[in-house]
């Protein structure tokens, strides 16, 4: 049976939702991913950061610890089956079980048509995108089932759902993801480990909105199509992420949830 939220009279919820679980967040080192793996550790989890640049990671853990939580990093590239095994396997055994697996590493490339689309491009957003969260996933279920509970989160996209001309192959890459995430919700629920997703509108992010130089631009174009009016905060984000990987959440399973400030049905 899953866990219940704590009491918020308990030593426990008095020391942090999370408390006493591990969280593996990769693409931690920027954007969305940072702002999940802080949250977490402001909630009691010791999280383990994962991405493939050592520098981001060393900030993002002394951050983490300078606020007075607990991290660890592992430089990972998650299109790399051994890597991942090597850093799922060393985050449970460092550290003592495997409580919540964030899948935030992601790239996407320049808005192109598809008849216009390189084809090493395509092979490097759906090695990342898609077979990142699989083998993620992969390595990390079999910990979860045995321990008997667990939370994976999923990183998809508001593209998923909301056609855009030229976004062809990035938006494919996180339908994959949405299918990844409900046929795993459908195979290890009845073993006390859910799986959800959270699809991301506009936020305000390098990936997103480019070079600092540009932002300005691109942010107001993003803003003119959100029925909110403005692009999200990564730490907005993560809020939402935070729901999904807590006890808050424990009877959701299969889910996508969009925080996109309503652009999908815009």
């Amino acid at each position: 049976m899953p866990t219940p939220r704590p009491d918020p009279s308990s030593q426990d919820y008095a020391r942090g939702e999370l408390h006493g679980q591990v969280a593996v967040v990769t693409g931690a080192g920027s954007g969305i991913g940072r702002a999940i793996a802080e949250l977490l550790a402001v909630h009691g989890a010791h999280v383990v950061g994962v991405d493939r640049r050592k520098e981001p990671l060393t900030d993002l853990v002394e951050s983490i610890a300078a606020s007075g939580g607990s991290a660890a990093f592992m430089t990972v590239d998650v299109a790399e089956a051994e890597s991942v095994e090597r850093c799922i396997s060393a985050s449970r055994e460092n550290h003592g079980s495997l409580d919540i697996l964030v899948n935030c590493a992601g790239v996407i490339v320049p808005p192109t048509p598809i008849a216009e689309f390189d084809v090493r491009s395509f092979d490097y957003i759906m090695g990342v995108n898609v077979k990142g969260v699989f083998l993620c996933m992969r390595y990390a279920l079999p910990i979860m089932i045995n321990q008997g509970r667990g939370v994976v989160l999923n990183i998809g996209s508001v593209t998923s759902v909301k056609t855009m001309a030229d976004l062809g192959p990035y938006a494919a890459s996180k339908r994959a993801v949405t299918a990844l995430t409900r046929a795993a919700a459908l195979e290890v629920g009845p073993q006390g480990v859910r799986v959800n997703e959270l699809l991301p509108g506009p936020t305000l992010t390098r990936m997103v909105t480019g070079p600092a130089d540009a932002q300005t631009g691109a942010v107001a174009s993003f803003a003119s199509k959100v029925p909110l009016g403005r692009v999200s905060l990564p730490a907005e984000q993560a809020e939402a992420a935070f729901f999904l990987v807590s006890a808050r959440s424990a009877y959701v399973n299969g889910a996508s949830l969009l925080v996109d400030g309503g652009l999908a049905w815009a």
